[in-house]
């Protein structure tokens, strides 16, 4: 190649990274120096992470089962919010499997192996679940069996499949699914066998709370966030995320719990008070798909309200799901699941922010989740069926 098409190249790499730096760039007055218009500090080892709270899921991350994602402001997501207020997305997304599940997955299966002697997972799951549990065998040398629901969609049977898991398809629902991948387990009398529940575990809830961890020591002069806003399908993400704050005594910070109404076995369970079971799940965000969360999040929730913090439901339509994942992608190049769109919907809906966000000061985070059930084809679809109507 001549010096001056080496040149050409480079100009060229160079101008590709433009959009991602001025996405993320703002010029209000919470970000005045050209150092902001880079990503915050992500702290990429367990070394990073703040070790006076015993090193949570230690192991697992030095193991390179889970990482450290990047906490970056929303120049976007910010502009939404009354009077600015600085929105950073958690980019769980990028995890190996795709979601955040990675996180409590890898802690439990890396405890599974070196305390039980655990040889073989089986997982049920809507998909992420087992993408987490597919992952984390293969760098573990574990076999994995997932059973997954009919509603699963084929782009992650095959990526389950090509991390070496053997599928098993059954059910209409998870809960159907779930039956099937305990009776599997039961069978097993070698003791090498174990469960992965997708969000019923507390050491699934332990790895979680680590990205409690990383937002505090991540946001700006370790401040911390006015709100987090996670997605809810069993609770796990839930349970985690109250975890943390209760372990790092932040009770100042309001814990926003996002669904869809056709999945909102969380929000209808807590404002009744009790546990609820859906009927069927009648939502887009499949993914969310359980019919009764783990009744620990609704325990943990009322702790923390106990102990000063506040946690609030929110339930968006489907439209405002597919709308937030839409946007999402046009303002980050990002593509997330309708199930991850319930969290974002909680910023890009003008009625969400008016519902849960209009007494917030401080900084937001949402949690981007992820999700693996998606790629610009269903983008797309979800967006002609939803919103072009």
């Amino acid at each position: 190649m001549s010096k001056l098409r080496l040149l050409v190249a480079l100009i060229s790499l160079l101008h590709s990274f433009l959009p991602l730096q001025a996405a993320f760039s703002t010029h209000s007055r919470h970000c005045t120096t050209r150092k902001s218009l880079y990503p915050l500090k992500m702290a990429s080892s367990a070394n990073e992470i703040d070790s006076t709270k015993n090193d949570v899921a230690g192991a697992a991350r030095q193991r390179g089962l889970f990482f450290a994602t990047p906490l970056l402001r929303s120049a976007p997501m910010s502009a939404l919010t009354a009077n600015e207020q600085p929105v950073y997305i958690k980019l769980d997304v990028l995890q190996a499997s795709g979601s955040f599940k990675d996180r409590g997955v890898a802690h439990l299966c890396h405890t599974l192996q070196t305390t039980q002697g655990v040889t073989h997972l089986v997982s049920s799951s809507g998909g992420n679940a087992g993408l987490a549990v597919a992952t984390a065998g293969l760098q573990l040398g574990m076999s994995v069996a997932v059973v997954v629901p009919e509603t699963t969609k084929s782009l992650v049977v095959a990526k389950l499949t090509s991390l070496g898991a053997a599928v098993t398809v059954h059910g209409a629902n998870w809960n159907a699914a779930d039956v099937l991948a305990r009776d599997m387990v039961h069978q097993d009398t070698t003791g090498a066998t174990a469960y992965i529940s997708p969000y019923d575990n507390p050491l699934l809830w332990t790895g979680h709370s680590t990205l409690v961890d990383e937002i505090s020591e991540e946001l700006p002069d370790k401040a911390s966030a006015a709100a987090i806003v996670v997605s809810v399908g069993g609770g796990g993400l839930l349970c985690g995320v109250l975890e943390g704050l209760d372990r790092r005594g932040m009770f100042t910070t309001k814990v926003i719990a996002a669904e869809t109404v056709g999945a909102s076995s969380f929000g209808q369970a807590f404002q009744k008070g009790e546990l609820v079971r859906l009927e069927g799940i009648d939502s887009i965000a499949t993914s969310l798909g359980a019919l009764e969360v783990t009744p620990a999040a609704l325990e943990r929730a009322a702790k923390y309200q106990a102990a000063g913090g506040v946690v609030q439901e929110a339930m968006c339509t489907d439209a405002e799901a597919v709308h937030a994942c839409w946007q999402f992608a046009q303002d980050h190049r990002i593509l997330v699941e309708p199930a991850c769109g319930a969290a974002l919907a909680v910023v890009y809906s003008e009625r969400l922010r008016e519902q849960v966000l209009k007494d917030v000061t401080g900084p937001i985070v949402v949690e981007v989740c992820g999700g693996s059930g998606v790629n610009v084809e269903l983008l797309s679809q979800w967006k002609k069926h939803f919103l072009n109507n």
